[in-house]
């Protein structure tokens, strides 16, 4: 259903895949005005009819979501425009600006709803709900629901963590509705305290949703690592790039929708330079073709198929494959000259390590490796943890 509404509105064309997803994310923003418009005026209306301060909230948290659909649109059409002088990188992280404007939205609502929830408790006063009253209510909850799981729909559809905070910005709206009409229904019954509890209610769930909101689009400002399974996709369609021999350092940066790649490449070291200059330009071409992004290749060249290299490399990866604390080794090389022998290598350790394991680690691969090769320096560098 959520499929044929949205292609009959936002028909699929030949234009690019950022144009539709610009047109989604603003097709969605002016759903949500319309319908948190509507909902605004009929719970205002109930909630001073009634005096019931639950529903006068209610209906502030409902406008609240006017606010931040309007946010939610420009915030697509901000990321639409192109990289300028002063934005190199293009406007793709005013997406998760307008993310942390409805967080913050959402928890300065309940903030101001904490002080007269907790005066209706102290004094409560008596109001009188019409059952028609209560039923309207009721109906909002199903419709903020289905506006909840459509947003959620688009979310999906591309991967836009803006949708997916608005979604749960009408989902907590129901949620509250849902305390609203409880609080009515007591307040039939002859229980007015009732109507302050849920009204305390929604500012506490307006807080935290603004809170876990907030959290996610902050990390997204300041800057995430990749997920495990999206590196593995890159470093699965770069190992399968001939003259490729490995991949490591992998670095994603994200822009919105815009995504910006360096990745370490090993290559043959007996490879020319204008063998390795087209390798490296047939993986760039193949990581913006797959994934739409911009790549940055560096090159590390090695020499698999010296004898003595061969060797190295079987020890290090038996002394490495006996502890768990590293994850991945690579960029194994080795310089002999007159004056300097040195075995240089990178290592990958888990996530979450203290600055002593990790030194402890590198002393026990340097002790076991010159065991072996006692001529020989050893030069570890451990990537840093976002490098995989």
């Amino acid at each position: 259903m959520f499929e044929s509404f949205t292609n009959h509105f936002v028909p699929k064309t030949k234009e690019s895949a950022q144009i539709y997803r610009t047109k989604i994310g603003v097709f969605q923003g002016w759903v949500s005005v319309l319908v948190n418009g509507l909902l605004f005026v009929l719970k205002l209306t109930i909630g001073i009819a009634v005096g019931a301060v639950s529903v006068i909230a209610d209906a502030v948290h409902t406008l609240s979501d006017v606010i931040s659909s309007a946010v939610v649109i420009w915030g697509f059409k901000e990321s639409e425009k192109p990289a300028d002088v002063e934005h190199p990188y293009g406007h793709g992280r005013a997406e998760y600006i307008a993310t942390l404007i409805i967080a913050v939205l959402l928890m300065v609502a309940g903030i101001e709803f904490i002080e007269t929830s907790i005066d209706r408790i102290r004094h409560p006063e008596i109001f009188h709900s019409e059952w028609w009253m209560i039923i309207a209510l009721s109906t909002t909850i199903i419709l903020k629901e289905i506006t909840a799981r459509y947003a959620e729909f688009l979310s999906s559809k591309i991967a836009s963590g803006t949708l997916h905070a608005d979604a749960w910005h009408h989902r907590s709206d129901a949620i509250s509705s849902l305390l609203v009409v409880i609080a009515l229904v007591a307040g039939k019954f002859g229980f007015p305290a009732v109507d302050g509890w849920a009204g305390l209610g929604v500012a506490f769930f307006l807080i935290y949703t603004g809170y876990e909101i907030a959290k996610d689009s902050v990390d997204d400002l300041i800057g995430k690592p990749p997920t495990t399974e999206e590196v593995e996709i890159i470093r699965q369609i770069v190992m399968g790039i001939d003259g490729v021999l490995g991949a490591h350092d992998i670095i994603v940066h994200s822009y919105g929708h815009d995504k910006f790649i360096s990745i370490h490449v090993e290559i043959d070291a007996e490879k020319s330079t204008g063998e390795a200059h087209d390798i490296a330009e047939n993986v760039e071409m193949v990581l913006e073709k797959s994934l739409s992004v911009e790549p940055t290749i560096h090159l590390d060249p090695v020499l698999p198929n010296d004898p003595f290299v061969k060797e190295v490399s079987g020890t290090i990866n038996t002394i490495s494959d006996q502890d768990d604390r590293i994850t991945d080794v690579h960029d194994i090389r080795v310089i002999k000259t007159e004056n300097h022998n040195v075995i240089l290598f990178g290592v990958n350790v888990q996530p979450g390590m203290t600055q002593r394991n990790i030194v402890s680690c590198c002393h026990t691969l340097e002790d076991g490796i010159k065991k072996k090769f006692p001529e020989f320096d050893v030069d570890i560098k451990v990537s840093p943890i976002h490098r995989f």
